[in-house]
């Protein structure tokens, strides 16, 4: 059999990093974000074997933190299957995208999809995801959010119960656009500094937040903590130069990437003098999903 999902790709505007919890369970980050409409579509192909094993299909690889995700979940099956996945990624990884959780997940839930080791609950998938990206410091609430979609406020780090997410729901149409070069998560995570400066660009806006968080809002909170956090190179510098002329944009965080609102092909025709990538998405109000 072969199974297939998507997970949605995830934008963070804002966010800090607190001190680790007593668990990887109970470690995140606090924030806000939204899902879009672009991410990664995974397929599994899962057969009986004499050991337990996992291969990319043609064209894929596995990164490290997918593979730990995948096997925790393979401790699961009794029997022993051969399984291979196949990533079809549809935003560039390194730039704040998401991308990581969202392979990792996409896998979890076709993995699902084809062995049923779960019963179908999307929690244990959840937990094996954030686990991985905890540990891998690859991501500290991407999959929390894309779990359900929408625009997203961690007001507690961590998964639930220990953790406290609130889901948004809204239509709207986006830019997304980045740089030649990546910012890696880790690199800032690890960042004592760094964090320090995210934590004080970050935990005053969250405070002042009256109601939940919309795009307005992730815009105006965004751009004012991405240039007080000091993380913006000087190619977000001139995204946001070109953007701003016809709209609203914001960093995204962690990437050398923006998001925006507006005249978006106007903004794109910039972009494409300026010599940089972009594309058009939706936000994602449902969430990691089978696709079959």
């Amino acid at each position: 059999m072969t199974s297939k999902a998507f997970c949605p790709g995830h934008v963070t505007a804002l966010f800090y990093a607190p001190e680790p919890g007593s668990s990887p369970e109970a470690t995140g980050s606090r924030g806000a974000g939204f899902c879009v409409s672009s991410g990664v579509r995974a397929t599994v192909e899962a057969r009986p074997s004499d050991t337990t094993d996992m291969a990319p299909m043609e064209g894929s690889r596995l990164p490290p933190v997918m593979v730990a995700a995948l096997g925790e979940y393979l401790e699961r099956t009794s029997e022993p299957v051969d399984l291979r996945v196949g990533l079809d990624l549809e935003l560039p990884v390194g730039q704040g995208f998401g991308l990581s959780g969202a392979m990792t997940f996409a896998a979890l839930v076709a993995a699902e999809a084809e062995l049923c080791l779960v019963d179908g609950d999307i929690g244990p998938l959840l937990a094996h995801a954030h686990v991985a990206e905890v540990t891998f410091r690859s991501g500290l609430g991407d999959v929390v959010a894309q779990a359900k979609g929408g625009i997203d406020l961690r007001k507690r780090p961590g998964l639930p119960p220990a953790g406290e997410v609130v889901h948004g729901r809204q239509e709207a149409d986006l830019l997304l656009a980045w740089g030649p070069s990546p910012l890696h998560t880790r690199s800032v995570l690890t960042d004592e500094g760094a964090r320090e400066r995210l934590e004080a660009a970050c935990l005053p806006r969250l405070e002042a937040l009256e109601g939940e968080p919309d795009l307005d809002w992730l815009l105006e909170a965004g751009r004012g903590f991405a240039e007080e956090a000091g993380l913006s190179s000087k190619d977000v510098g001139a995204m946001v130069d070109i953007c701003s002329a016809h709209g609203r944009v914001s960093q995204v965080m962690l990437g050398n990437s923006i998001f925006a609102v507006g005249d978006l092909e106007a903004m794109g025709r910039g972009l494409d003098d300026a010599g940089y990538e972009w594309t058009i998405v939706n936000i994602d109000n449902q969430g990691v999903r089978r696709l079959d």
